[in-house]
């Protein structure tokens, strides 16, 4: 199945861009531009294979990252923005974001963001070895960042090695660890994958 891209950002001349950068470095099949906030929704609900990009102004990143993730669990979020914006990259992350994709990124890290992003990547689980149940990772208010961790821990991946592949510090990855912990009633590693399976949060493809 090919991979869409759902692409909205306020400001029609960033908008443009960001869809330009997309559609000629961004390893997905087609870029779908949306006309507004609603019009965002209801493309990411009615898109097969979607990803959203959102082109965000200085101010609102991690609410409307909160507003997508609410109308459509489980689908991956990038964030797009300048590169001097810590801020905004942090809360855009905690909102549940997957990753924040800076404008003057390299070619080759705008693909991998993507391609992490929609599931081209090894950490998330969308191959023969197993899927993940959308609705249990609701249910349990699991990011699209920790189902990533998740299955890198479920590998036997170090948090540095897990942070190599996410573009992610290994402090970072350590943190959405010990999120995970509570989350899924674990106390270890080992267990957390365990309770993952035990949950449906884990499962084999038929």
């Amino acid at each position: 199945m090919g991979r869409t891209c759902v692409v909205h950002d306020e400001r029609d001349q960033a908008g443009h861009r960001l869809t330009r950068l997309l559609r000629a470095h961004g390893d997905v099949d087609e870029v779908v531009v949306a006309a507004d906030a609603e019009d965002l929704l209801g493309l990411a609900r009615s898109t097969p294979a979607a990803l959203v990009v959102l082109g965000l102004p200085r101010s609102g990143a991690a609410e409307l990252v909160g507003t997508v993730l609410a109308a459509v669990p489980g689908v991956p979020v990038l964030v797009a923005g300048p590169s001097d914006e810590p801020a905004l990259v942090a809360q855009a992350l905690a909102a549940g974001a997957a990753g924040y994709l800076r404008w003057d990124a390299p070619r080759a890290m705008t693909r991998t963001l993507t391609r992490v992003a929609v599931g081209g990547d090894p950490l998330w689980p969308v191959d023969d070895e197993m899927r993940v149940d959308r609705g249990v990772q609701q249910a349990l208010d699991l990011s699209a960042r920790e189902i990533q961790v998740l299955v890198g821990v479920s590998r036997g991946l170090t948090n540095a090695d897990i942070g190599r592949r996410l573009y992610l510090s290994a402090a970072t990855v350590k943190s959405h660890v010990a999120r995970l912990f509570p989350k899924l009633g674990a106390t270890d590693r080992a267990e957390a994958v365990g309770r993952a399976w035990q949950v449906g949060l884990f499962v084999r493809p038929r």
